[in-house]
């Protein structure tokens, strides 16, 4: 299935996961993360991508435990870092 939607141009939702983690090697806020992956910066997609990825430990918040802080970023936690390492 995967390789079918490569074919098709789509992106898998693991290759997508793999760059948001890279790109947040730094810590960026949810504007500069969807801006990253081309998609508009929506509620729907927040939960889909950053959401997501914060409830699995693969990112972490730079705020505390405060998701709706205007000052929220989000930064690749050490579950994520080893994730990308086995990758390697």
């Amino acid at each position: 299935m995967e390789t079918y939607l490569r074919d098709l141009g789509k992106p898998v939702v693991e290759d997508v996961k793999m760059e948001i983690l890279k790109f947040c090697i730094t810590a960026r806020n949810k504007e500069e993360i969807l801006k990253f992956i081309n998609v508009e910066v929506k509620p729907y997609h927040v939960r889909k991508y950053i959401t997501r990825l914060v409830s699995d430990r693969f990112l972490q918040f730079t705020v505390g435990n405060n998701p709706r802080s205007n000052t929220q970023q989000y930064i690749i936690s050490r579950k994520g870092l080893a994730y990308l390492k086995s990758l390697e």
